[in-house]
């Protein structure tokens, strides 16, 4: 190859890239979409964004929407690759059990592989149904990464909050539970 159809090569493969690097900026400037974690910092309570994915364990599906009006509902994003979310599952589960049948716990096993999940609930004993996110899309709606993250749905599907501060998992528990 010439040395000027190296440099040609060079510049367009430097093109692409800055190209690509521009693109990428716009839609990270003109992302318009507006997650649940960002509203709720806005002093908004929106209405939880339905889903209905397949159940890590199975047995059906679950579909966020239909819950709407039948019970409060704590919701736990996490994967088997996330180390926090071993310590938050294992909150939830013991509040889950405190609360039994009055308040819903549903885990969002995100960006993640379903088998992998599966042996993670098992090892960490977390009895609380899960559903599969396995591209992110549901998290998206939510607010996105970090997780885990969760959330606090009223019974009449209005999010009330996100567990920013571990301390007040009883407090948003105790809110929900009263909707």
């Amino acid at each position: 190859m010439s040395r000027s159809a190296r440099l040609a090569a060079q510049g367009l493969a430097v093109a692409l890239v800055v190209g690509l690097l521009g693109l990428l900026v716009w839609r990270v400037a003109n992302d318009n979409t507006k997650g649940v974690s960002q509203a709720l910092k806005d002093g908004q309570h929106p209405t939880a964004p339905a889903f209905d994915l397949s159940r890590l364990d199975g047995r059906g599906r679950i579909d966020l929407a239909s819950l709407r009006g039948k019970k409060p509902i704590v919701l736990d994003f996490w994967a088997s690759w996330c180390v926090p979310c071993i310590h938050e599952s294992k909150r939830l589960e013991a509040a889950r059990k405190h609360y039994g049948d009055r308040v819903a716990f549903i885990g969002v096993d995100t960006k993640d592989f379903s088998g992998d999940a599966r042996r993670w609930q098992r090892k960490h004993g977390i009895t609380y149904p899960s559903v599969h996110d396995g591209s992110g899309g549901v998290l998206t709606k939510w607010g996105g990464l970090p997780i885990p993250r969760i959330f606090f749905v009223a019974r009449s599907g209005k999010v009330v909050g996100e567990l920013v501060v571990e301390e007040d998992l009883p407090r948003y528990l105790r809110q929900i539970a009263a909707s």
